[in-house]
């Protein structure tokens, strides 16, 4: 049984997740709720009832699964890996490209109603903006940029070289800053 209150890696709660600590897969459930239906709807644009429903089943797997994690990457890059392929293959099986349409309609809170107008337009432009990157640009920025993870992970998840994906990283910031540029001008 896991103590809440004792703060514990991912790598070792999965361990004991592994080990039959039920109590332990929980915790890393609750770390991660939701982080899995907002990649898919942010990355592969699914729409949130269909990424609720493929969280689910990523969760299913992860659980079904959890003895061939080994934790030499962080369970979050691998439990990100299981939904990658939950994503593609649903993708695949609905014959319809990625459309990330929704990735700026939640927001914070302003202070007023004009700031709240404010931000959600420029969320829009920025959302817009990722949107129209190529899907081999704007997959690794979604992992670098909001799921935070590091170059590694990003490259293991991808299938890709550690150089690729650097590569594609600067590709897409540097087209973000140019078509910033030329949306001021």
């Amino acid at each position: 049984m896991c103590e809440d209150s004792a703060p514990v890696s991912d790598e070792i709660l999965a361990g004991r997740a592994a080990g039959g600590c039920r109590d332990c897969f929980t915790r890393l459930y609750e770390r991660y709720r939701l982080t899995l239906a907002r990649y898919l709807h942010e990355s592969f644009g699914v729409d949130f009832d269909t990424a609720l429903d493929l969280e689910a089943e990523s969760w299913k797997r992860a659980f079904q699964h959890l003895g061939s994690y080994g934790g030499e990457r962080p369970f979050r890059a691998w439990l990100l890996a299981i939904t990658r392929h939950l994503a593609l293959n649903h993708v695949r099986h609905r014959r319809r490209a990625p459309d990330p349409e929704a990735l700026g309609r939640a927001l914070p809170a302003a202070s007023g109603p004009l700031d709240q107008l404010e931000r959600r337009e420029a969320l829009e432009a920025c959302v817009r903006l990722v949107r129209e990157l190529p899907a081999e640009l704007r997959e690794p920025f979604v992992l670098r940029a909001v799921f935070d993870l590091d170059l590694r992970s990003v490259a293991e998840l991808l299938g890709i070289g550690v150089t690729t994906a650097r590569g594609r990283l600067f590709r897409a910031r540097k087209a973000l800053v140019e078509a910033l540029r030329e949306k001021k001008s």
